[in-house]
């Protein structure tokens, strides 16, 4: 530790040598960092050299460190680089890359951390643990969760237990007198997922059962059937997990497990401090519903890959292992502000959600027909006075003929067709308010905005129909809550958003939405229908939005049959 604090002492008066850039930050850093070239077995890291990549999206200067520590929690080596941030478009960043040598692997219990800190403050900016973490697990634990999930179990049995085994970058599961932890996933739809920190399980012959697929999450899902006291495992295929012969095979017949608990998890542990005990009741079913959902585990908290589960954790650990030194009014407040993480957000500021295809939403991609292009003058509020083309464009599909004015120059004749078709993805409830689309590209930003009836696009040349309808999924959602009920944007006490439904339904939920989301109530709702449409047609998502979101859901949901339109799900 004398060493670790002397180099960290040198790096901080190297720091102070460096000059200070003038280019201001409102936000707090964002650190995401990469362990690469690890390898496992058996448990344990093998001796070689392990690479961590470490970036800061923020104005400042940092220090960052890779380090090893044994089984008694002794650092036992590091490696340490100070960083400094840079201009880079509209953000700072900074970048570090670390090695260290691991000459004899790690024993249990024994973890690997990349640590960020703030130069000046020697504030840490990342959470003290990284995905190499071999702590074994608390098993004594009085918890105040009842639940079977998000707990560690063994599958045991009567021909033995199931041991995952890993030679290089093979895994394979064999039969054991000691089987690997599993940790217990309840990803809805009645599928379990069975998943430690380095494994997932697979069956016999390495081919894979049912899997999530969301935002580089993958978990093997299984059915898991009570069996008196204890439960057969179903394959997708409807074959069910055995043990014969010392060997772990798929089997047509049931063949019984025991779970056998082996240790709690961060968010079970959390449960145990005293501060929880402090949380209402609704917020305790709440903090629940939210760590044992899909959700938790679809949607990202970062760009580095982590889940809303993995960011939340890492909080409630931070929060346990200081549990005596805290008091429980500050274990509660830490609690639920661990609760109010913000998914679907990354380190630049964008929303992760984004970035996922839309499907096929059920009415859209309505016939489409034009005609002119006429010349008209038109007034735009950030591009005053001038002559515009306009296409008269209508829309035909079950039932509906909707007319809509699109109004382009020379700045966005070459979006305005990719704007006509990104529209008619949308079912027509959805974007029949909607009586005119100006496109164009003003010459101090870019962006989409909507005020009921008027959709404004400026973006540059060559934005695609698949971008275009993600956005809109939001901004449709600010004409459908400004004019459902009949009001209009100049109306604030009419939109839905504002609605002491809605309101009740935040409350409720207690999970933000986004960063943006949360900036405003409009925001809010709006950057909920973009995550609504756009978990469409994909199992998790759509659980996950269910679940993380069941309040903000069932009234958007309400919202959409105020309408005239059909819940999607």
């Amino acid at each position: 530790m004398r060493k670790l604090l002397a180099t960290l002492t040198a790096m901080c008066m190297i720091f102070a040598a460096l000059p200070v850039l003038a280019v201001e930050m409102t936000d707090i850093a964002q650190v995401t960092f990469r362990i690469d070239n690890a390898l496992v077995s058996d448990g344990r890291l093998a001796p070689g050299r392990i690479t961590a990549s470490v970036q800061v999206v923020g104005s400042g200067k940092y220090l960052t460190s890779l380090g090893y520590y044994d089984g008694g929690g002794k650092l036992a080596d590091f490696s340490a680089k100070a960083l400094q941030t840079a201009p880079m478009g509209q953000f700072e960043l900074g970048s570090a890359t670390l090695t260290l040598d691991v000459p004899k692997g790690l024993e249990d219990g024994a973890a690997v951390r990349v640590i960020v800190m703030d130069a000046q403050t020697l504030e840490p900016m990342t959470v003290n643990n990284s995905a190499l973490v071999y702590k074994a697990p608390v098993t004594d634990a009085d918890t105040g969760y009842d639940g079977i999930y998000e707990r560690y179990y063994t599958l045991d049995g009567g021909d033995g237990s199931i041991a995952v085994v890993q030679e290089g970058t093979r895994k394979y599961l064999r039969a054991s007198e000691t089987g690997t932890p599993f940790r217990l996933k309840d990803m809805g739809g009645g599928w379990v997922g069975f998943a430690d920190e380095k494994y997932r399980l697979y069956d016999n012959g390495g081919t894979p059962g049912r899997r999530i697929y969301g935002f580089g999450s993958t978990t093997m899902l299984w059915k898991l059937i009570p069996e008196g006291e204890q439960y057969c495992i179903q394959n997708y295929d409807g074959g069910y997990l055995a043990i014969e012969g010392g060997e772990v095979v798929l089997r047509s017949e049931p063949y019984p497990f025991a779970l056998t608990k082996t240790g709690e998890s961060p968010f079970t542990l959390v449960t145990a401090v005293e501060g929880y005990k402090l949380l209402t009741e609704a917020q305790k079913q709440r903090l629940t519903e939210i760590c044992t959902s899909p959700g938790a585990v679809v949607l990202p908290n970062g760009s580095n890959g982590d889940s809303l589960l993995d960011t939340m954790e890492a909080a409630f650990t931070r929060i346990y292992d200081s549990r005596d030194a805290t008091t429980p009014e500050t274990q509660k407040s830490a609690i639920l502000a661990a609760m109010a993480t913000v998914p679907s957000y990354n380190a630049a500021g964008t929303n992760e959600i984004n970035a996922v295809t839309i499907t096929g939403l059920p009415g859209g991609d309505a016939e489409i027909s034009q005609s002119g292009p006429v010349k008209e003058k038109l007034y735009v509020w950030d591009a005053g006075e001038k002559e515009y083309d306009r296409l008269d464009v209508t829309y035909t599909g079950s039932g509906h003929s909707q007319t809509v004015k699109f109004y382009y120059d020379e700045t966005g004749a070459n979006n305005v067709q990719t704007a006509i078709q990104a529209l008619a993805r949308f079912p027509y409830e959805y974007r029949q308010f909607i009586q005119q689309v100006n496109v164009y590209v003003p010459a101090s930003s870019y962006s989409y905005n909507c005020d009921g009836k008027v959709l404004t696009v400026r973006v540059t040349d060559g934005t695609n129909a698949e971008t275009m309808a993600r956005n809109f999924c939001h901004e449709l959602g600010h004409s459908v809550e400004f004019l459902a009920n009949g009001g209009a944007y100049e109306k604030p006490e009419t939109h839905w958003c504002h609605s002491e439904e809605w309101q009740r339904a935040i409350e409720a939920d207690i999970l933000p939405v986004s960063k943006y989301g949360s900036s405003n109530s409009d925001e809010g709702l709006a950057e909920f229908a973009r995550l609504y449409f756009q978990s469409w047609g994909s199992h998790d998502r759509m659980e996950g939005v269910k679940t993380l979101y069941p309040n903000r859901y069932a009234s958007f949901n309400k919202l959409l049959e105020a309408i005239g339109m059909k819940p999607l799900y």
